[in-house]
């Protein structure tokens, strides 16, 4: 789950980005929320991955996916965050 999470996260700010570079910056409101939940998601899958490392019988490769997807998509917020106006 966590690495739908963080596929979904980065897919939800990809788009954004690019409709927001094809709109010439003129987007509304809408994208800011979908930016929001896609941080949200982010967090929640972040949680689940780190939560799924301390069960023993799990195979751990799709929770560590979900880490790196989840903690390059937080990265993103942060970067998207700091950009000025």
């Amino acid at each position: 789950m966590s690495t739908v999470l963080g596929a979904v996260s980065l897919l939800s700010y990809a788009f954004a980005i690019v409709r927001s570079f094809t709109l010439v910056g003129n987007i509304s409101l809408r994208f800011g929320f979908g930016g929001f939940l896609a941080l949200v998601y982010s967090l929640i899958g972040a949680v689940l991955s780190l939560y799924s490392f301390k069960l023993k019988d799990t195979f751990h490769l799709f929770p560590a996916i979900g880490l790196v997807l989840n903690v390059l998509s937080l990265f993103v917020a942060g970067f998207l965050l700091w950009l000025p106006n």
